[in-house]
């Protein structure tokens, strides 16, 4: 027996608590960084998904300025402008790029591209195309795309249309538009 009058355990249960509350800091604090991780990882994927859907809806938008080039090929004359929906006039194209009336049906055309999306579904965008007059007869080939310029010794004016492409994304909220400007000799 000891004469003191404590036991010699006494220390050993103080130091037991004192442990387990050191125990419980430290699983605290790697608790805190596994949470931190797992956020930069959810955060890094939404930006990740993000730039992909930026990216699909400009490739959108780019494979509607081909057809409607396609479209302008096709024609003979320019006299669907002001009639057809999508094809306006000189100076008659919708005002506001960002305005949702632009983008009815209204002003302009809504096309699916050859591009699906992962549940399958076709992406689609909408687009116009707006003459802009004829082009510079001194030197077209610096301002604007004429297909088959210098192959032929053709007459005829170069007409130029002002193409503006909506294309969307794999959410509806993405969007981006691109302007071309194209010609064709009539």
């Amino acid at each position: 027996m000891n004469t003191l009058g404590y036991s010699r355990f006494s220390g050993l249960s103080q130091q037991r608590g004192a442990v387990l509350v050191i125990s419980l800091i430290v699983l605290l604090v790697l608790t805190l960084i596994g949470v931190s991780a797992a956020r930069t990882v959810l955060l890094e994927e939404k930006m990740t998904f993000a730039s992909r859907d930026a990216k699909v809806a400009l490739e959108v938008a780019e494979s509607l300025v081909k057809a409607a080039e396609s479209e302008i090929e096709e024609m003979s004359t320019t006299g669907d402008f002001g009639i057809t929906a999508h094809l306006h006039r000189e100076g008659e194209g919708p005002d506001s790029l960002f305005d949702s009336a632009t983008w009815d049906t209204g002003n302009s055309a809504s096309k699916s591209v050859s591009m699906e999306a992962p549940d399958g579904t076709a992406l689609t965008g909408r687009y116009y195309v707006e003459l802009a007059g004829n082009a510079n007869k001194e030197d077209p080939a610096d301002s604007i795309t004429v297909g088959g310029y210098g192959q032929t010794t053709g007459g005829g004016e170069i007409k130029v249309f002002r193409i503006v492409a909506q294309g969307r994304g794999l959410t509806d909220s993405t969007t981006r538009i691109i302007i071309s400007h194209y010609g064709k000799r009539f």
